[in-house]
Order: structure tokens, then C-alpha cells, then sequence
């Protein structure tokens, strides 16, 4: 995967509350889509795949369709899939606005890193959920 320059992932870096908050919303919706059985067992193996091809990937389209393949094989619910996919390119806008601040600095590379750190506290939140001993904590 294409890495943007140290400047630009410090400023990737520098907004961590704002990429947190938007795992905890994702890891939330992941674990209200779960069904009482699923909630015990997790789906922290399938986050971690989806995590891995999205910090190998240059491709915003690879990693959305893996998620979509993740659903369709019914590692993950749908409705979380299409949400999930939909938040994670919402965060093209917030990395073309980045990425307008470096000289030389491609959007999508600014994304895909933006995507692959959401993806990694979406992690961290959902093992919270199921191992941690409840949803609530203050942000």
C-alpha cells in the first residue's frame, strides 16, 4: 500500500479523536446488528480481515467490496456492511481536505490511511464490546 508523506500522516494522526469516535459509531452498529449469540462469540476475526486488506490495499473499491463479500458470506451483518461502507467513503471528503494541504499528497492514499486507522479502533471497540464488560464509555 502507497503511504503518504511523514507531514501528511502526522495531521492523519493529529485527528485521532475524530477517527476514534468514528470507529466507536461503526464498532456500535456492528454490535447492535449482532444477534444475543453473535454478541457473546464477536466478530473481531472478520474486523481484523477486513482492517488487513484495507491497510494492504491502495483501493477504496477493494475494500468496500470485501466488506460486501464479508456480508454475503454472512461473516458480518449486511445492514452493517452497506452502513459501514457508506461512513468509510464519507471519509473521502475530510481526506481530500488533508491531502489539499500537502504538496504532492494523492486523496486517495489520504483516505485509504484515514480508513485503514478507523478500521483498527473499530477493532479495539468491538473487542471492548464483547470482552471489555459493556458498550458505555465516556469519549
Amino acid at each position: 500500500m502507497k503511504t503518504a508523506n511523514p507531514t501528511a500522516r502526522m495531521a492523519i494522526a493529529a485527528q485521532d479523536n475524530t477517527w476514534v469516535e468514528e470507529a466507536h459509531d461503526i464498532a456500535q452498529n456492528l454490535w447492535n446488528a449482532l444477534s444475543s449469540r453473535e454478541r457473546k462469540d464477536g466478530k473481531e476475526r472478520q474486523l481484523r480481515n477486513i482492517q488487513s486488506v484495507a491497510e494492504g490495499s491502495n483501493s477504496w473499491a477493494a475494500v468496500a467490496l470485501f466488506i460486501r463479500y464479508q456480508a454475503a458470506r454472512g461473516e458480518v451483518p449486511k445492514n452493517w456492511a452497506e452502513d459501514t461502507v457508506a461512513r468509510l467513503e464519507k471519509l473521502q471528503g475530510q481526506a481530500k481536505e488533508l491531502a489539499s494541504k500537502f504538496r504532492g499528497v494523492d486523496d486517495k492514499v489520504v483516505h485509504m490511511e484515514i480508513v485503514s486507522r478507523v478500521l483498527g479502533y473499530a477493532v479495539r471497540w468491538h473487542v471492548w464490546d464483547v470482552k471489555g464488560g459493556g458498550k458505555e464509555v465516556a469519549r
